[in-house]
């Protein structure tokens, strides 16, 4: 079944038939600001990450050389090792937001690229879905995305993913290939986060939409040279990077690195033996078919299943199934969605949805007074929570240095605090072997002397803290509940 030209011909207008007001009305205003404060009163949840610490340092050495480092300046194992950070954009922008407002400037940026992001959603669905319908599906992916709410640079990457989503589908509806100028948006996405290589096999999915849906030769070609034109010009904006046709490649390069992929938890399945958002997202989205029993184009199921497959297995695509799948299922649904204008509630999101300038001006005011009291109350962040604090402190006290041997969970503290780590999460500067090792507790020893190293700090749950216990010419001198350190004993 492929999706008619009279269901795609009715995305590009609301449900009243007119164009998308480009104001924001105060639905969506209201919703942005509900999100915000929402964000804003998990405290310091969206620092839950120690890589964020690392996100910091690079930056600020951006900022302070005015470049972006071409080789390794960090850990002392990979010291002048080709290496290009491939975030450089979105870690200066962390580092400034640190540096001048502490973190709760970095928590204030993080709930304002999730809020524009939601926003963008929501002002799209209102495109094709009576309000009520569409804040159902912005607030499920509110709901799924929550846990990746974290200060990093996929969360400031994704408002440009859900505006290059709504850009297709609207293009799709259009029956013509996405402006050529929508691909200026690639270039900023590509320095921000290596997850643009998405906007290109979104691109692919719906150009295959498009061939399917053509009835005749002369629209296959037309539209196909058109759709051709955009995604080759979107690749090529991906490359106007410091690291050029390199980063298109990076999230291929990782998936063939077994160790790494099984280490870091983003890049695992979910485990549902633990909360997961995505178990009473399918459950509600099961249950949506099975009470109103719509149906979908094959090729809008066939995306669906496709971002599907990607979250089971990698559950850091959770945000592109969240986002995209709204806006895919939008328009076919919408003609098959029991209408509820006529209730209460359905009158009052309908008078909501109206375009306000008044209404957006005062919600922007909101927004900003509340940013403003949480820098100037401050976060308070723990940072013994996410990073061994208190165990560098020691270190420092007591006049403990030398090369280091660390959990890569640590790296990231570590180069925020100016210590040479012996490995980070930079899976891409590491690499595989190397990784492999550092995780091999049979390799200890080895490394210990090759490396001449000085003191470890690793976890409680460590194998290798235990065997460094045992291990001659070695004594445990700290340990906290997040942290263990040992220093060679100079005992005779």
């Amino acid at each position: 079944m492929l999706v008619s030209r009279g269901m795609l011909a009715s995305e590009t207008m609301t449900r009243s038939g007119s164009a998308a007001p480009r104001l924001a009305s105060p639905l969506e205003s209201l919703t942005g600001l509900a999100v915000f404060a929402l964000t804003l009163s998990l405290g310091a949840w969206s620092l839950n990450d120690p890589d964020t610490y690392s996100e910091i340092a690079i930056g600020r050495w951006i900022l302070a050389h005015h470049a972006v480092p071409h080789h390794e300046v960090f850990s002392y194992t990979m010291e002048g090792a080709p290496w290009i950070v491939h975030e450089w954009l979105a870690d200066a922008g962390i580092a400034v937001v640190y540096d001048q407002f502490g973190w709760a400037g970095v928590v204030v940026a993080a709930a304002l690229a999730f809020a524009a992001t939601i926003m963008l959603l929501l002002r799209a669905l209102l495109r094709y879905l009576e309000p009520s319908y569409a804040l159902i599906g912005a607030f499920s992916a509110w709901g799924l995305i929550l846990p990746h709410s974290l200060a990093r640079p996929h969360l400031f990457a994704m408002p440009i993913l859900a505006a290059w989503i709504a850009m297709l589908v609207a293009a799709r509806a259009a029956e013509r290939a996405p402006s050529p100028w929508w691909t200026l948006l690639m270039v900023p996405w590509a320095n921000l986060h290596g997850g643009f290589v998405l906007g290109d096999v979104l691109i692919l999915m719906f150009a295959g939409e498009m061939v399917l849906d053509q009835p005749d030769w002369a629209g296959l070609r037309r539209q196909a040279f058109a759709w051709t034109l955009f995604l080759v010009l979107s690749v090529l904006a991906g490359c106007l990077t410091p690291n050029g046709v390199g980063l298109l490649l990076l999230p291929f390069r990782l998936m063939t690195m077994d160790t790494v992929m099984a280490s870091i938890t983003e890049w695992q399945s979910p485990n549902f033996q633990t909360a997961q958002p995505l178990e009473p997202w399918l459950l509600l989205a099961l249950l949506g078919v099975l009470t109103f029993g719509v149906k979908l184009p094959v090729t809008r199921v066939a995306m669906l299943l496709a971002l599907l497959h990607e979250t089971l297995l990698h559950q850091r695509f959770a945000e592109a199934l969240g986002l995209a799948t709204p806006l895919i299922v939008a328009s076919p649904l919408a003609p098959q969605l029991p209408s509820l204008t006529a209730t209460v509630w359905g009158v009052r999101f309908a008078r909501l949805a109206r375009p306000s300038r008044g209404g957006t001006a005062l919600t922007a005011a909101v927004a900003f007074g509340l940013a403003v009291v949480l820098v100037c109350v401050g976060v308070r962040h723990d940072s013994g929570r996410f990073a061994p604090a208190a165990a560098v402190a020691y270190a420092g006290q007591h006049g403990i240095s030398g090369p280091i041997f660390n959990a890569s969970n640590f790296g990231g503290y570590l180069m925020f605090c100016g210590i040479a780590p012996f490995i980070d999460s930079r899976a891409e500067l590491y690499g595989d072997a190397f990784t492999k090792r550092a995780k091999d507790i049979a390799a200890l020893p080895g490394i210990l002397t090759q490396y001449h190293v000085a003191w470890t700090l690793l976890e409680p749950k460590d194998p290798r803290a235990a065997m460094l216990d045992e291990l001659t010419g070695w004594k445990r001198v700290y340990a906290d509940d997040l942290a263990i350190i040992h220093i060679r004993d100079t005992a005779p």
